[in-house]
């Protein structure tokens, strides 16, 4: 059986591990999304792939003096605070907008937040969709946090169908029970 999975959402079609990125994995019919978690530094689980926010933010340019922009040294206002958006139609990373797959003037990203993990489960389940979270280790000073444990509560307080959630890690410590 082969399943679509739309990683990162559909990253080239919007901003990586962002709502927009997951309706757009829907729109297009993926079985299911793939999104990463990690923790800001107040202890709330949010979708970011890399351990710093510079790639899909504008946290160089927001917080020019939180070198080397750890995510695990933000907090969640801080990281509420950000673009997760514009460099997508800056940089065109996959080049879908200059092949005109996406239409800038239609679909606007600038100012897209990061969701927390609570938005990305409370939208897959308002869509009936399947979502694969995957978990990695987080770095200092988060390194301690108890991600699984806080994950599988996250999806028992939104009320998801644990059917509808996958949770994958290439770090076998984190996901052995």
């Amino acid at each position: 059986m082969a399943v679509n999975i739309a990683h990162r959402g559909a990253r080239s079609l919007a901003p990586e591990n962002t709502l927009p990125a997951g309706q757009k994995g829907l729109a297009v019919g993926a079985d299911m999304w793939e999104t990463d978690v990690t923790v800001t530094r107040d202890g709330v689980l949010i979708l970011m792939h890399d351990d710093t926010l510079v790639r899909t933010t504008n946290a160089a340019v927001r917080f020019p003096d939180k070198k080397p922009w750890n995510v695990a040294t933000f907090t969640l206002a801080e990281v509420q605070a950000l673009d997760a958006g514009a460099w997508f139609l800056s940089s065109d990373p996959f080049g879908q907008i200059s092949a005109g797959v996406v239409d800038p003037g239609l679909e606007d990203f600038a100012n897209t937040p990061v969701p927390t993990l609570e938005e990305a489960l409370v939208f897959t389940k308002e869509n009936n969709w399947i979502v694969n979270l995957e978990l990695k280790p987080n770095p200092p000073p988060m390194d301690q946090y108890p991600v699984v444990a806080r994950t599988l509560q996250m999806i028992d307080s939104v009320g998801i169908d644990p059917q509808q959630v996958v949770i994958s890690s290439f770090h076998l410590s984190l996901i052995h029970i």
